[in-house]
């Protein structure tokens, strides 16, 4: 008898094996193929949150013209709809100004959506940033010479304007002008004429023997004159030789020489490259092809840690007191003819600056609103690239004499006329609320610190701006450690180095710091009557400590 054993044999196994591949490899294909079952829910999720997201910007973008009485999106009102319906800007979304146009990116998603000026959303695509080499902080190009564009801008917005913002009064200030000589004082002059007030005229040529614009000036109650700055947007544009930023000054048609730029995307070179990673670029006001920066002074840090000297919200413009702060009794005045309020610990000047008047937000001026009136001044609405004559008065007299009147040496002032901040070159050192953060120094009771009652010196406010601190804290190797991190200041867009005569208009440089084995952390600015290289420009640095030759100057901030 044959006995007959049943089984599988090993072809029969491996036909079976290679069916259940091919079966498996199906379904995982109608799972996650191209069109696949998984493959078809993630694209429609991905449908669905684009357009949600898509959905908010279009109600966000009809919120913001909604609330302009023309149906103009304007940048300030879709953050305000944007920060209702996505969350705070910055963090859970960004919004650029590009052209006529406005970039929303959501953060978590990397996606982004374009609303034109009529309102239209579309979905972009944004591009990741490629990684760049480690290279060095130091543009590839000189800032030695340079031109500063300004466009006035609109309210606390970005729309640029030929008309600056007007003046914010406070119930105690009142309008002055001059006119044959004569100062006329609003409610006071009887022919006072309110369309005389001020100007910001664009010159065509140099100020050497005076300036044509008219900022606007007025007086508060206790007999201070100060000065209205208002909000505006910059770039610079730097040139290889003096001849041709002469020469681009008179017409700003012509790109020969051009080597470089400051604006909304950093220090470039003329082909908009940056030597180094500056992070995201700063809100970019569109003129042209142009990319102007929204000064820092103007606008709102609460979010970024006020690093650039800003306030903790836009402003439409800043007072600035006319002359160096003189002593009145226990208080402080802004008027011409006096001796500058000197000898003070540079806290004390800081604490006499907030106490002056809290209604206004007085307070002791910052390095970028330094920085907002030397630019102002060096542009065509100020002195259209004449250096500021200096105030050499060797006994600190505000205005430059004793007993001198807004009259008396209108050169010295920021338009070459009457209607200027005088004392801004020469006259005493004046000390500003930015410093270098070193912990391991002692500079004294509340030396510009972050309030009035304190010594913490790490944190920036709107009041007082800290500078980033290189390892060795040597002078030269801070300032290398700011280029391409602070803008607005004057002190690294308009110079070359930190050390000698290498600020515009050949004025002083030196940062703050470790220098010759002192420790000078608290900056200084304009330079001293009897200084070899002062000027608009110059920056330097000292102890923080009294002094007969160091001043101060103090700003509003009237919202």
């Amino acid at each position: 008898m044959i006995r007959k054993e049943k089984g599988i044999t090993l072809i029969a196994l491996v036909v079976t094996i290679v069916v259940l591949l091919i079966l498996a490899g199906v379904s995982i294909s109608m799972l996650t193929g191209e069109n696949g079952i998984i493959t078809q829910a993630q694209d429609a999720k991905e449908k669905t949150d684009i357009g949600r997201e898509r959905e908010i910007v279009e109600l966000a973008a009809v919120g913001a013209a909604g609330k302009n009485n023309y149906g103009e999106i304007t940048e300030e009102n879709l953050e305000i709809e944007l920060n209702e319906m996505i969350g705070p800007r910055n963090e859970d979304y960004t919004l650029v100004k590009d052209g006529e146009n406005f970039i929303v990116t959501y953060t978590d998603s990397k996606r982004g959506y374009q609303i034109d000026a009529n309102g239209r959303v579309t979905e972009i695509e944004i591009k990741e940033p490629e990684d760049k080499p480690e290279v060095s902080q130091d543009p590839a190009f000189s800032r030695e010479w340079g031109v500063i564009e300004i466009e006035f801008l609109s309210g606390t917005g970005y729309n640029t304007t030929t008309t600056p913002n007007e003046p914010n009064m406070t119930a105690d200030m009142k309008a002055v002008y001059w006119e044959n000589g004569e100062e006329k004082v609003e409610g006071e002059s009887a022919d006072f004429d309110k369309s005389k007030w001020y100007n910001y005229i664009a010159q065509t040529g140099a100020t050497t023997s005076g300036g044509t614009s008219k900022w606007a000036n007025a007086k508060t109650s206790d007999g201070s004159y100060w000065v209205w700055i208002p909000r505006y947007a910059y770039r610079i544009v730097y040139f290889d030789i003096e001849a041709h930023r002469d020469v681009y000054r008179a017409d700003n048609t012509q790109t020969t020489g051009i080597i470089g730029y400051s604006d909304a995307r950093g220090l470039v070179d003329k082909d908009g490259k940056t030597p180094n990673d500056i992070g995201e670029p700063v809100t970019s006001i569109g003129v042209g092809t142009n990319k102007l920066r929204p000064h820092p002074a103007f606008e709102d840090g609460s979010l970024t840690g006020f690093t650039q000297g800003e306030w903790d919200s836009k402003l439409e413009g800043i007072w600035v007191a006319k002359y160096e702060v003189s002593q009145s009794g226990t208080t402080i005045k802004s008027i011409p003819g006096v001796q500058s309020y000197r000898n003070l610990e540079i806290g004390n000047m800081y604490t006499k600056g907030y106490d002056y008047d809290r209604e206004k937000e007085s307070h002791m001026m910052k390095n970028s609103e330094w920085g907002a009136v030397a630019y102002l001044t060096d542009s065509k609405y100020g002195r259209n690239g004449t250096a500021v004559s200096i105030n050499s008065h060797d006994g600190n007299y505000t205005g430059g004499a004793d007993g001198a009147t807004v009259l008396t040496n209108p050169l010295q002032s920021t338009t070459g006329n009457e209607y200027g901040i005088y004392d801004t070159v020469g006259g005493a050192y004046e000390y500003v609320a930015g410093y270098i953060a070193d912990s391991s120094q002692n500079y004294g009771n509340s030396f510009a610190s972050t309030d009035n009652t304190t010594n913490n010196k790490t944190d920036s406010t709107k009041y007082a701006t800290v500078y980033k601190m290189s390892t060795s804290n040597s002078d030269t190797e801070n300032y290398k450690e700011n280029i391409n991190k602070i803008f607005g200041d004057g002190t690294i867009e308009t110079s070359t180095s930190s050390n000698g005569n290498a600020s515009w208009h050949s004025a002083f440089s030196s940062f703050v710091g470790i220098f010759s084995s002192n420790d000078f952390p608290f900056f200084h600015r304009g330079g001293i009557y009897n200084s070899a290289y002062p000027g608009s420009f110059c920056v330097s640095a000292y102890y923080g400590s009294s002094s007969y030759n160091y001043g101060f100057r103090v700003c509003i901030a009237v919202k």
